[in-house]
C-alpha cells in the first residue's frame, strides 16, 4: 500500500478534497445540533431574528446570479462565444440555490414544516414569493446541468437519459426565459422582503428591490469569471475563453458603477431632511463605528470603485490579475452589503417611545454552532465544486501547453458531443 503522504503529493487535488471532508462533517454535526434543539443553540434572539444564516443565503443567491444575467446574454440576446461561461454559470448557480435552501433549512426553527409554503398558499407574504420563485428556478437550474451530467462515461450504458439530456439542452432558451423570469422575481423580492417591513425605518423604502437586483448581477458575473479564471489555471486548460471572460467582466465593472450610483444616494439621501428612524439608520451607516468602514471602506471604495475600475482596465489591458482581483473585491462588496443590510436592521429600537437621539444597539456575534454550519455548507458547495468541474466533460477543454504561462485568448473549449449545443 502507497504511503499517503506520496499519494497525495502526486495527486493534489485529492488532498485538497481531504481537507474540506472534515469541515464539511462539523457542519453537519452543527447543524444536527440545531435541528435537534432548535434555535437556542445559537446567538438569535426575538431582537436579532435574522443573522450569519441569512448572510450566507443572500450572498449564495446573489453570488449565484450569473446563471441568469449570463444565460440570458448568451441566448436571448444571442452572444453564442459565452455559451462555454454560461455552462459554468448555471452550475455555480445550481450549488448556490443550494446552500441557500440549506441555510434556510436550519434558520426557520421548525425544519419539518419546510414544505408548508408549497401547499398553503400565503399570496400576501413576500417570504411565499420568495419561497416559490426559489423553488421553481432550483427545478430550472437542474434542467440546465442535467445535460451536463449525462455526459459522464458513468451514463454511456444509459442511452435513453443521455438522449434526454440532448433533448433538454434543446430547450435551453426556454430555459433561460423561465430563469430570467423567476431571477428577476425573487432577487427583487429578497431586496422588498426588506423593504416592506415598515416597523424597521432603516429598511423600509421602495428602492431595496432594484438594489438587490443590480447587486446581484454584478455579484454573479464576478463570481462566475472569477472561478472559470482559477479552474483554468489550476488545470491548466481552457473551457472559456479568454476574451470572453474580460468581456463579461467589463459588463460587470459597468453595471457595478450603476449601482455604487444608485446605492450612494440611498444610502445617503436621509441626511437631506428627517424621517423617523431612517436618517438614524443612515447616520449609523455611514459614520457608526460598526458600520461606517465595511460601508465606505469594502462596499463603496474597494468593492465598488476600485473593482469598478480595476473590470473595466482588465479587458483593456488585457490582464488577468486585474480581472481576478476586480472579481475578487466586486464579490467582497457585495457580501458587505448583504451583511450591513441585514445587520443594520437590528440596530435601531421598533419604537421612538422615548424618543431616542442616539439609536439603541442590539447586540449580536455569530457563536460557534452558527459559524460552523455556516462555513460547512460553503465548504460543501465547494466541495460539489471541485468534484464538478474535476469530472464533468463540459469542463474538460483543452490543454495549455507549459510553454504558455496562462490560457491564450485563441484557445477555445472543447466542443460538446453531438447533440449536446
Amino acid at each position: 500500500m502507497s504511503n499517503p503522504i506520496t499519494f497525495f503529493r502526486r495527486h493534489p487535488f485529492w488532498l485538497w478534497i481531504a481537507m474540506l471532508i472534515p469541515i464539511v462533517g462539523a457542519g453537519v454535526v452543527a447543524g444536527l445540533m440545531v435541528l435537534t434543539q432548535g434555535l437556542g443553540v445559537t446567538a438569535l434572539s426575538d431582537l436579532a431574528p435574522w443573522g450569519l444564516w441569512i448572510v450566507t443565503d443572500l450572498s449564495c443567491i446573489a453570488l449565484a446570479a450569473g446563471a441568469f444575467s449570463i444565460s440570458a446574454l448568451t441566448y436571448l440576446a444571442g452572444l453564442k462565444p459565452l455559451q462555454p461561461l454560461a455552462r459554468m454559470a448555471v452550475f455555480i448557480g445550481l450549488l448556490g440555490y443550494t446552500g441557500a435552501m440549506l441555510c434556510l433549512f436550519v434558520d426557520i426553527g421548525r425544519p419539518e414544516r419546510f414544505w408548508h409554503g408549497l401547499v398553503y398558499w400565503n399570496v400576501h407574504s413576500m417570504l411565499w414569493e420568495v419561497t416559490m420563485c426559489i423553488v421553481l428556478y432550483f427545478n430550472v437550474l437542474l434542467l440546465e446541468v442535467f445535460p451536463l451530467v449525462v455526459e459522464l462515461p458513468i451514463f454511456d450504458r444509459f442511452k435513453a437519459l443521455r438522449k434526454l439530456g440532448h433533448r433538454i439542452h434543446r430547450f435551453a432558451p426556454v430555459l433561460a426565459i423561465m430563469g430570467l423570469t423567476l431571477s428577476l422575481l425573487h432577487q427583487s423580492s429578497l431586496g422588498a422582503t426588506y423593504g416592506v417591513v415598515a416597523g424597521r425605518a432603516s429598511l423600509f423604502r421602495a428602492t431595496m428591490p432594484l438594489l438587490f437586483i443590480v447587486s446581484a448581477v454584478v455579484g454573479g458575473m464576478a463570481f462566475t469569471v472569477q472561478m472559470t479564471l482559477i479552474v483554468q489555471w489550476l488545470k491548466r486548460r481552457v473551457f472559456v475563453p479568454r476574451a470572453v471572460l474580460f468581456q463579461v467582466g467589463q459588463v460587470a465593472g459597468f453595471v457595478l458603477l450603476v449601482y455604487l450610483y444608485m446605492r450612494f444616494w440611498d444610502s445617503t439621501a436621509g441626511n437631506y431632511g428627517y424621517v423617523p428612524g431612517r436618517s438614524e439608520a443612515d447616520t449609523l451607516l455611514t459614520q457608526g463605528r460598526n458600520f461606517a468602514i465595511p460601508f465606505w471602506g469594502l462596499e463603496m471604495i474597494l468593492g465598488g470603485v476600485v473593482a469598478a475600475i480595476l473590470l473595466i482596465l482588465a479587458r483593456v489591458r488585457q490582464s488577468a490579475t486585474l480581472l481576478m482581483l476586480g472579481c475578487g473585491l466586486a464579490m467582497a462588496g457585495i457580501v458587505a452589503n448583504r451583511w450591513n443590510t441585514t445587520m443594520l436592521a437590528f440596530t435601531l429600537p421598533l419604537s421612538t417611545e422615548p424618543y431616542l437621539t442616539v439609536p439603541g444597539v442590539t447586540r449580536y456575534t455569530p457563536n460557534l454552532v452558527e459559524w460552523a454550519t455556516s462555513i460547512g455548507i460553503v465548504a460543501g458547495l465547494t466541495l460539489a465544486f471541485s468534484l464538478g468541474v474535476k469530472f464533468l466533460p463540459a469542463f474538460r477543454g483543452v490543454e495549455v501547453p507549459e510553454s504558455s504561462p496562462a490560457p491564450v485568448k485563441e484557445a477555445m473549449p472543447a466542443p460538446m458531443p453531438a447533440g449536446g449545443d
